[in-house]
């Protein structure tokens, strides 16, 4: 009966080996999803080739996040709002998960976010290639199905009768988790640094340009972002730290961090007072500046100051799909002033619906790539190359 059992047997409802066996498999499904991708997403890099150090981490949703949503098509409302979803789903859901505390929602969301990777973001989803996003997908779907089950906080607030019961260390652990989270946002690495929240109450995005100038280095720091509607960002830079935020095509000073800022939240939909001290030294960064970026170019010139030094004509064209669905397309062009391998290109999702507007000097050649060209030399086939009568082309 043992042989036969282990041969044919299957597992009895309720039997404690089995939920054991569940729980485990939940908590580590919930609390790799909040770990693995929700963590480093909700706390990231800026610059993601750049370094750990604080002057390079920002609180909220990276922007190449919100790039990638919006490319596979969730662009109603906005990309940043199914972005933000997505992001904070995988952290606060993968708790949930972990935990069993709305377990059933948390899976159904996390469930629809990896069909999503699986079935519409590959170029060529196929249901038994062992991608292991579907590995995922199914293993929510197996959670929503069969709920927090016996050892979970759903089961325990389920039954009011035991939900005095619910264990302390259990709840302890969650708030520092959260509580660890959050305030690894808000770590200063010295009084020279100001914590501060960029809001967007309004139903508009805003471009903003985070900038300062690092008189140690003689160098320029900062990014650039897009703050969606209804949206806030959080953020830890130095004091002299300017906001700049683009208004009518134009860049307009916001306001200027001091120390006295530390922990505010700026409301971009209002007038900031910046002082005559701070204007003075504005005038000095943007100056330096300006000096450090012409040293940049001549030292390292762009595309199209090369292209014009060298005579060759810039042609500006659309690249769009031949597919109504769209699909992942990597496309490298190779410079015709560039003796080696040329790493200029695109890797972007495009439709019969949806192109990129590229511009490169006559001679370069387009190539089509099966893989990620910035990775080394992968298959490729050439598609054209560019001339001064180059029109829009399909791909």
């Amino acid at each position: 009966m043992t042989f036969k059992s282990l041969l044919f047997g299957t597992a009895e409802p309720n039997k404690t080996a089995l939920d054991l066996v569940y729980t485990l498999f939940r908590f580590y499904c919930g609390i790799s999803m909040a770990i693995g991708a929700g963590l480093s997403k909700v706390f990231h890099k800026i610059d993601e080739n750049g370094s750990e150090a604080w002057d390079n981490l920002a609180f909220g949703v990276p922007d190449w996040f919100v790039k990638q949503v919006g490319e596979i098509g969730f662009t109603f409302i906005s990309p940043a709002f199914w972005a933000t979803l997505a992001v904070y789903g995988e952290f606060i859901g993968g708790l949930f998960i972990a935990f069993g505390l709305l377990t059933r929602i948390s899976a159904l969301q996390m469930a629809f976010q990896f069909f999503v990777v699986s079935f519409l973001w590959y170029d060529e989803p196929m249901p038994f290639a062992m991608y292991y996003q579907q590995l995922i997908f199914w293993s929510f779907v197996l959670i929503a199905a069969m709920g927090g089950g016996r050892f979970s906080m759903d089961n325990w607030l389920t039954n009011r009768s035991k939900a005095k019961q619910l264990p302390k260390s259990l709840v302890v652990s969650i708030c520092f988790l959260l509580f660890a989270a959050s305030g690894s946002a808000q770590t200063t690495a010295g009084p020279a640094r100001v914590r501060f929240t960029l809001s967007n109450p309004s139903l508009k995005s805003h471009e903003l340009e985070i900038r300062g100038f690092d008189y140690a280095d003689m160098k320029r720091i900062g990014y650039g972002c897009r703050l969606g509607a209804l949206q806030s960002r959080s953020d830890n830079k130095p004091v002299g730290t300017r906001v700049y935020i683009k208004r009518g095509g134009a860049w307009v000073l916001a306001f200027v961090l001091s120390a006295e800022d530390d922990g505010r939240k700026f409301n971009l939909s209002q007038n900031y007072e910046i002082s005559p001290q701070q204007r003075a030294q504005v005038a000095l960064d943007e100056q330096n500046e300006q000096n450090e970026a012409l040293n940049d170019v001549s030292e390292n010139p762009d595309l199209a100051s090369v292209s014009r030094s060298l005579g060759l004509e810039m042609v500006s064209f659309d690249i769009s799909g031949k597919s109504l669905f769209g699909k992942q397309v990597h496309v490298r062009a190779q410079l015709p002033f560039d003796s080696k391998r040329s790493n200029h290109g695109f890797s972007q999702r495009i439709s019969l619906l949806k192109d990129i507007r590229v511009s490169y000097p006559v001679g370069t050649k387009i190539y089509l790539c099966e893989g990620a060209y910035w990775n080394g030399p992968v298959p490729e086939t050439l598609l054209f190359t560019v001339s001064n009568t180059q029109k829009n082309v399909k791909i």
